[in-house]
């Protein structure tokens, strides 16, 4: 039985003298088992603790550059609006400018095909005089979708087209 037990003497500075501890080897296993598993379980939670705080830190940083892309975004989208803006301004002045210029025909024209009178490619190189005429240049407002545009046109056979030149700036045949 003596193999069964440890014998432990504690020694104190006091004067009851030396102390007797006898403890069974199965308990002391056990205690050393559980002593092992205290210090596994304290390194896990350890570790565990320390990847926690570092998940916080790195979630931290990213709400962080989450807002600031968020930012960014808006920013971004503000700056896009205004220059859809700004481009339909310019369409709309780029529309104007064509119909000025008579580059390009209204919704409204009609097509001139098997309708009587001359012919476009004999009227292009002939300039009549407003006098000689007989009427003066009247304005008419093309109906649109987009805000309404004012075109001049001639009340007289001579019909200008967009590729044709303006009766001022095409040279006259002698």
């Amino acid at each position: 039985m003596e193999k069964d037990y440890i014998n432990i003497l504690v020694f104190g500075h006091t004067t009851f003298g030396i102390r007797p501890l006898r403890v069974k080897k199965e308990t002391f296993r056990i205690a050393a088992y559980l002593l092992i598993f205290l210090q596994i379980s304290i390194t896990f939670f350890f570790c565990d603790y320390v990847q926690v705080r570092k998940k916080t830190f790195q979630l931290n940083q990213l709400r962080q550059e989450s807002k600031i892309q968020k930012s960014h975004i808006q920013l971004f989208s503000t700056k896009i609006k205004e220059l859809e803006n700004k481009l339909s301004g310019l369409k709309d002045i780029n529309y104007r400018i064509r119909i000025i210029a008579n580059l390009e025909r209204g919704r409204e024209t009609l097509p001139f095909i098997g309708m009587g009178g001359s012919s476009p490619s004999t009227t292009r190189g002939k300039s009549v005089p407003p006098g000689k005429s007989g009427e003066e240049p009247r304005i008419e407002k093309l109906k649109r979708e987009e805000p309404q545009e004012i075109a001049l046109t001639n009340k007289a056979d001579a019909t200008l087209y967009p590729d044709a030149l303006p009766a001022e700036a095409s040279p006259e045949p002698q």
